[in-house]
């Protein structure tokens, strides 16, 4: 277990790194190019699914360093945030995944079979499982981290407002919204990653 946390502290720290610059950048581009009828089909598109999923892998390591390091007095209600952030944090790489090597050469080789699957019903509640497990797991995740007092508050408190931001923002102001909302979940990440990674 030597520098087990400082290395999952690490890949919090770069899951919240990449979250900022994914919004930050890759995530307009994907917007403003307008130019191909299919943005799925882009170059842009497949770097920016990419490295969601390497983000969404780097979550997996930082929810199992951030349990473990506050287990002791994370009681029954830790386990069950840990057990719902860690299978929702699978399931949105599961999902980034099938972007990058399902999705895009489907909407490459066929457009009108890509738009098919992308409004059937049943992938779209997948979509939504998947990404509200994840919310819900990380929102628990952070709650126990204040419940615990052994990691930053403030980092805690910018990771939950960060999940509630990302969909009221993005209501409200659009994409640009949900663009704040993850830079501030990002920053809390970013803070509990750092914190994790000293704790060693």
């Amino acid at each position: 277990m030597q520098g087990f946390n400082r290395r999952c502290g690490l890949a919090l720290v770069c899951a919240g790194a990449l979250t900022i610059l994914i919004n930050l950048i890759l995530t307009p581009l994907l917007v403003n190019n307008s130019s191909p009828p299919i943005p799925e089909t882009t170059g842009v598109y497949l770097l920016r699914q990419s490295a969601s999923a390497v983000a969404a892998l780097l979550f997996i390591f930082g929810s199992l360093g951030l349990y473990l390091a506050i287990r002791p007095s994370s009681g029954v209600f830790g386990a069950v945030a840990f057990v719902t952030a860690f299978v929702g944090s699978c399931l949105v790489f599961a999902i980034e995944f099938a972007d990058v090597f399902v999705l895009r050469p489907l909407a490459q080789a066929s457009a009108e079979t890509f738009a098919l699957v992308d409004k059937d019903p049943f992938m779209k509640v997948g979509f939504l499982f998947g990404v509200g497990l994840f919310a819900l797991g990380w929102v628990l995740m952070s709650i126990n981290v204040l419940r615990t007092k052994q990691l930053p508050a403030w980092a805690a408190l910018a990771t939950l407002a960060g999940l509630f931001l990302i969909p009221g923002l993005q209501a409200a102001l659009g994409v640009v919204g949900a663009m704040a909302g993850n830079v501030v979940l990002g920053t809390g990440l970013i803070g509990l990653g750092r914190s994790l990674a000293k704790s060693d």
